[in-house]
């Protein structure tokens, strides 16, 4: 790797097959994980039809031979120093870059109809159980006839077919992430409320990329009590979090409340981003490259 001049390698998961081929390969250059999602904490697949036994090998691997670590949320930190041993690392959520952020707003949909509008945008999965699975919590969104608007990361007819016939369900499809930013702001609130069934160890340590991109369109997040998801949320005061949606509801009927927490997201949205959290990861890289350095190449 010297004639290319790499002084790093920085990977992440999930799963984590990428970083195990650099410390497969790699011998004179430090490598850095990065733990986004948790397979270990997981009763369903990454994906249908995953080599569930290898991805847990990689996972290993990948926390305990690297050289420092990444983690979205502090809980994830937490459970992998406890699982695999602690190691240099710094918690980095999913931000978004400046360049995503919508400069001007649509017109919201709710000024027109006076009916609340939330918008989900991102992965969908129909396997009964997975977090993702959000057929019947799209259903009982609009039985309290709020509507929900529907932006899948890969076209899924069952939400497709979820949305005929309900005229409080809309299945929007897929569009590019500039475009879909743009769109989003017509909206009142993002929904980033999961599926518990199976992977709710999982949910508690995660925080999703779409909480971060609601936020920078504007728009404050809907939230069951994902323990990560839920102490962000609060902390900053840029959603709202329920133990179900009767008390969503009740919530959302606070005119004053429903003001607050949109103002608040106005004016904050803008700490979320990569450029203003960057220090944090380039720092990161310093030290491990100056301390890999100095343990093995002694300067």
């Amino acid at each position: 790797m010297s004639k290319y001049n790499i002084s790093l390698v920085h990977s992440q998961n999930a799963p984590d097959f990428l970083t195990v081929s650099a410390i497969l390969i790699l011998n004179d250059v430090p490598i850095i994980h990065g733990n986004q999602d948790t397979i270990s904490l997981r009763e369903t697949p990454y994906y249908p039809g995953a080599d569930v036994e290898k991805q847990l090998v990689d996972e290993m691997v990948a926390n305990e031979d690297c050289d420092a670590r990444i983690h979205v949320t502090e809980e994830m930190r937490t459970y992998i120093n406890e699982k695999y041993g602690s190691k240099r690392d710094v918690v980095f959520c999913n931000y978004v870059s400046d360049s995503m952020m919508p400069t001007s707003f649509k017109e919201k949909l709710s000024e027109k109809d006076r009916k609340v509008h939330i918008v989900y945008e991102g992965t969908l999965a129909s396997l009964e159980g997975d977090h993702y699975d959000l057929q019947q919590i799209f259903k009982d969104i609009a039985s309290y006839e709020m509507h929900i608007h529907i932006y899948d990361y890969h076209s899924n007819k069952d939400y497709q077919k979820l949305a005929e016939g309900d005229g409080f369900i809309h299945y929007h499809g897929h569009l590019d992430p500039r475009n879909l930013f743009r769109e989003m702001t017509q909206y009142d609130f993002g929904w980033s409320g999961f599926n518990v069934a199976k992977n709710k160890a999982h949910m508690d340590v995660a925080l999703p990329n779409k909480t971060f991109e609601y936020l920078a369109c504007g728009l404050p997040v809907l939230s069951f009590p994902h323990e990560a998801q839920k102490k962000f949320i609060m902390k900053h005061g840029v959603g709202l979090v329920f133990k179900d949606l009767e008390e969503m509801q009740e919530k959302l009927a606070d005119n004053e409340l429903a003001k607050r927490i949109h103002k608040n997201v106005l004016r904050k949205r803008s700490w979320f981003t990569v450029e203003r959290n960057i220090h944090k990861i380039t720092e990161l890289y310093y030290q491990t490259i100056s301390n890999y350095r100095s343990l093995f190449h002694g300067s």
